[in-house]
């Protein structure tokens, strides 16, 4: 637990392990398909993620929110990693 914990994205249900696959192979993904139903994807940035991620899961439309870093070279920063300014992340 804390902030040293790592995230699962394995344990995240869908869309997360299909766009954590498309990252580790530096893939950029529009579209999910899944039960017959196209997901278009976007990619947003903000100071606390976790504010913003509430704000989206209010708007008519979105079926999906996740939260993470973007930029860097580590596959699963934590929060105390990421903000010691040694991964790359923003």
């Amino acid at each position: 637990g804390g902030y040293n914990s790592r995230i699962d994205y394995d344990a995240i249900p869908f869309p997360m392990p299909k766009l954590a696959v498309a990252s580790d192979e530096d893939k950029s993904l529009e579209t999910i398909a899944k039960n017959g139903k196209t997901y278009k994807l976007a990619t947003f940035a903000g100071g606390c993620f976790w504010g913003l991620e509430l704000a989206f899961q209010r708007v008519p439309g979105v079926d999906y929110t996740g939260v993470g870093y973007t930029q860097g070279p580590e596959a699963s920063p934590n929060y105390d990693a990421v903000c010691s300014g040694g991964t790359g992340h923003t």
